[in-house]
């Protein structure tokens, strides 16, 4: 699996699979890690070629395997990432029931995350 993300960043080949486990929790203190409850939460992403084109990718994920561990996958299917191969900008967010919204990727605010797609070669089913 060459596919991959970095705090800048997903590379990805075009038309493959990519699962980005995702884990929620605040530093509570004394290096204590609390998981956020994550019952009623959305995550969105998004991935386009700027700010105000249309969407290539987008995803929205309401069930979480452990939502009361705070642990969740955002999964990117063959059929999200068969898009053409090139350089585009993302980025997610998460959603609570009471509203507050909160972007989460990139990591550095202020920062744009780039979306590879570099191209396959072993094509069919």
């Amino acid at each position: 699996m060459s596919s991959k993300m970095t705090p800048s960043g997903i590379i990805i080949t075009q038309g493959d699979t990519l699962n980005i486990p995702l884990k929620f929790a605040y530093n509570q203190g004394g290096g204590v890690k609390v998981p956020i409850n994550l019952e009623h939460a959305i995550l969105r992403m998004q991935v386009r070629a700027s700010a105000d084109a249309q969407p290539l990718i987008k995803k929205e994920i309401s069930e979480h395997f452990d939502a009361a561990g705070g642990r969740t996958v955002m999964q990117l299917t063959a059929e999200d990432t068969n898009i053409p191969v090139g350089t585009y900008y993302t980025d997610m967010e998460i959603q609570f029931i009471d509203g507050q919204k909160f972007t989460f990727f990139p990591y550095k605010a202020g920062c744009k995350a780039y979306f590879k797609v570099v191209e396959q070669f072993t094509k069919g089913n």
